[in-house]
């Protein structure tokens, strides 16, 4: 592991693609309020887990048509979760936080002590970030965008995303599933993992 970088050090980098990371996640949110649109009783029926993991989907929906094909951003992933690489130094995962402390839930696996003690196998000389979103009270709105980048359980650093992408963004439109098998996708059929990573991580 290296010294992660610093706030000043991790924006230079991030600064072209800060409004892109930002829209990903309130698109993948807009999703979800149009669920909702369509079926009100689905916020009483849907568990928060649940909700997280939809609204994880809808985000790497949305990252993936946002930064495939990015000449400084790699797109990839690891045992199903999406990682954007920037310029071989950042690698950045989406999460929802669970408080205002900007900590995240989920099943303490092998991968996420990794990623929070920035050591995730192959990529120990890059900074691990979350980019993340705390609902509202009500699960309605947002009521915060953040990149936060920690080692273990100590929050280094914080960088603020900013809200009210409103009505002036667009959801990626959704293609149909290909026909036949394509090559170089990102999306993989989950793989099973070792007995003593198991367990369901709320996205």
């Amino acid at each position: 592991m290296t010294e992660p970088l610093s706030a000043v050090e991790a924006e230079l980098i991030l600064s072209p693609h800060l409004q892109k990371i930002g829209g990903c996640i309130e698109l993948g949110w807009r999703r979800w309020l149009d669920l909702l649109k369509q079926d009100s009783e689905l916020g009483i029926v849907i568990s928060a887990r649940s909700r997280a993991n939809l609204v994880y989907d809808f985000i790497r929906y949305e990252a993936v048509n946002a930064f495939d094909g990015s000449g400084s951003v790699t797109v990839g992933d690891s045992r199903g979760f999406l990682l954007l690489t920037f310029e071989e130094r950042i690698v950045l995962r989406f999460k929802k936080f669970r408080d205002r402390k900007l900590r995240t839930s989920g099943v303490p696996t092998q991968q996420r002590r990794e990623f929070a003690n920035q050591v995730l196998p192959g990529m120990e000389a890059l900074t691990h970030l979350v980019a993340g979103y705390l609902p509202d009270k009500e699960g309605l709105g947002l009521e915060r965008m953040a990149i936060a980048c920690s080692l273990n359980d100590d929050r280094l650093w914080v960088l603020e995303l900013d809200l009210g992408l409103g009505e002036t963004g667009a959801t990626a439109p959704v293609a149909p599933m290909p026909t036949t098998p394509q090559r170089d996708t990102i999306v993989r059929p989950k793989r099973r993992e070792a007995p003593d990573q198991t367990g369901t991580e709320e996205r």
